[in-house]
């Protein structure tokens, strides 16, 4: 097969060692990315990563070998045959056909979808140190910042109050610290954290295992376009891909290779969320866990991972110091409860860790400690409800977020 001048030498040398793998992260890599003209480049590595069947590993091939993605496309048939074979090369022919590169992108961009590769500056610099990066990452909204440290916080789907409360009391404490929470935007713990930091006025990442157009789960609709305003909704995977099963555990090595540590909030034994707890130890993070009682099927998974030698986290307070983060906090909290009647602010102490019926707030309240009578109570309930500090669900009054 004829082979074109400029690539010879590199594909004689991966003839001879198999597929190449990029070297991200190093200078020589970082010097070649520079160079790259990435306006016109873009859009050639989202039709790469559009190739149906293709998978990374081909992409990568074919970039590190061309240079850029620009010239993977413009290499000849022959060379595309001599490297991944008579099969590959029919599909990029058909591929080829059936969609332009430019045009492809401005679909993606007229979408209010973005397109960053591995080689692109804004490629997020947490992933390029992982072993199996994204060739790619389809965005709605912002990239996170490097700069800013990130915690993962992840979690059964059916929770428990006390995983709830858990998760909305970390998840707050860093949205207002200004640590960025990273999660799945699933049901359950990841949607509560990334919500409940978002509404303390922080940052949130939510990754996808579908494409970055594809809301899932729908019930989390309002969440995904708090994201796309409050931080971003990323996926590896091209714009209109479903969910499917297989999908989500590749999804989790981005969630914890964008994070600095991975904190776990609630897990059963075979929960799995230890999967993303794995991916998390091959990338050198450290892993936090939430205690849990002994007896807690939702906490079966964590105890676990303690004895196994996860760090606990009995209070946000545990990784920020660990960590070295800043610890200032600004919160509307201490205004608002000024602004309600002493009794209010000791039923909103009451409701401070777990939700609570009517019955166990009039217990803890009533008698000679406090002096308070049943009707008192109740008052005093009502006052939180109106001022929109307390709201009942399932006949429980929780705290709402403030």
């Amino acid at each position: 097969m004829a082979l074109t001048t400029s690539n010879m030498s590199i594909l004689q040398k991966q003839s001879a060692t198999g597929p190449m793998m990029p070297s991200i992260g190093t200078e020589e890599t970082e010097h070649m990315a520079y160079n790259i003209e990435e306006t016109q480049d873009i859009p050639y590595a989202a039709w790469l990563d559009s190739i149906p069947g293709f998978g990374r590993s081909r992409c990568y091939q074919l970039v590190e070998t061309a240079g850029s993605a620009r010239n993977a496309y413009e290499m000849p048939d022959s060379d595309i045959a001599f490297l991944l074979g008579a099969k590959a090369l029919a599909v990029w022919q058909q591929h080829r056909k059936l969609k332009e590169p430019n045009a492809l992108y401005e679909t993606y961009l007229h979408q209010g979808i973005s397109y960053v590769y591995y080689k692109s500056k804004e490629y997020p610099q947490k992933l390029q140190n992982i072993p199996d990066p994204p060739f790619g990452i389809y965005y709605k909204g912002s990239l996170p910042d490097s700069a800013y440290p990130a915690v993962a916080m992840i979690g059964a789907r059916r929770y428990s109050d006390y995983g709830r409360s858990m998760a909305e009391l970390f998840a707050r404490r860093f949205g207002q610290a200004g640590i960025t929470v990273i999660s799945g935007m699933a049901m359950g713990i990841d949607g509560i954290s990334q919500r409940a930091a978002i509404n303390a006025g922080g940052i949130s990442y939510g990754v996808l295992g579908c494409g970055a157009d594809v809301i899932y789960p729908e019930s989390n609709s309002r969440l995904y376009y708090d994201l796309i305003e409050k931080g971003g909704i990323l996926s590896e995977y091209q714009p209109a891909t479903p969910p499917r099963a297989g999908l989500f555990p590749q999804r989790n090595r981005i969630i914890s290779a964008l994070a600095d540590v991975v904190l776990v909030v609630e897990a059963r034994h075979k929960s799995g969320t230890l999967i993303t707890v794995d991916m998390a130890l091959e990338q050198g993070k450290e892993v936090y866990v939430i205690p849990g009682r002994c007896t807690d099927q939702l906490s079966l998974g964590c105890n676990q991972l303690l004895r196994q030698g996860a760090l606990a986290a009995t209070s946000p307070e545990d990784i920020m110091k660990d960590m070295g983060w800043q610890q200032e906090v600004l919160t509307t909290e201490p205004v608002k409860r000024r602004q309600i009647s002493e009794l209010a602010q000791h039923i909103l102490a009451v409701l401070d860790v777990l939700p609570c019926t009517s019955e166990d707030i009039v217990s803890a309240l009533a008698g000679r400690q406090y002096g308070y009578s049943v009707p008192q109570i109740y008052k005093g309930i009502t006052e939180l409800e109106l001022a929109g500090l307390a709201k009942r669900s399932s006949g429980l009054l929780r705290k709402t977020e403030l």
